[in-house]
């Protein structure tokens, strides 16, 4: 289900009408119209205002179930497959080389990820790039930290800590 199809389902859920969806974000009843009917895509900001005014999480908005519609472009694993493929392959059979797997909630974290990267909002976009380089610093560090003999290493504490 699209983003805009599970904005509307969660509103009328609630039993709240545009308007008043309106009202407690500051959008226009024209553009929640757009977002519902999928004629515009609404960026995490206008998502956050949504999501506070029903009262539901950021990742309320997006299925458990990934379901690929023609506009879509699939996020890419390491190996440069398509992830979402990955839950197609192999069912009922055996298959011939490894396959990557995922946990469901992998998955709705890698959907959150591929949707902030399609934002092409530049700014949003570094601080990604910036967090995620630091986590893959933080993996190797311990990951070293793990393979060394002896006692761990005392690390210095930052000034000011």
């Amino acid at each position: 289900m699209s983003v805009g199809k599970r904005i509307l389902e969660l509103r009328l859920r609630l039993k709240k009408s545009q308007r008043e969806v309106g009202e407690s974000t500051g959008l226009a009843v024209s553009y929640l119209s757009r977002l519902e009917n999928d004629r515009i895509t609404p960026t995490v900001r206008t998502l956050g205002k949504i999501a506070k005014a029903y009262g539901v999480p950021l990742p309320a908005f997006f299925d458990s179930e990934p379901v690929l519609e023609a506009a879509d472009r699939c996020p890419v694993s390491l190996s440069g497959k398509c992830i979402l493929d990955q839950l197609y392959v192999a069912r009922g059979k055996k298959p011939k080389e490894r396959i990557e797997g995922y946990s469901p909630h992998q998955l709705q974290l890698l959907r959150l990820c591929n949707f902030l990267i399609h934002t092409q909002d530049t700014h949003l976009l570094q601080v990604l790039r910036t967090m995620f380089e630091s986590l893959l610093a933080l993996s190797q560090s311990r990951a070293a930290g793990r393979n060394k003999k002896g006692p761990p290493v005392e690390r210095p504490k930052p000034p000011n800590a």
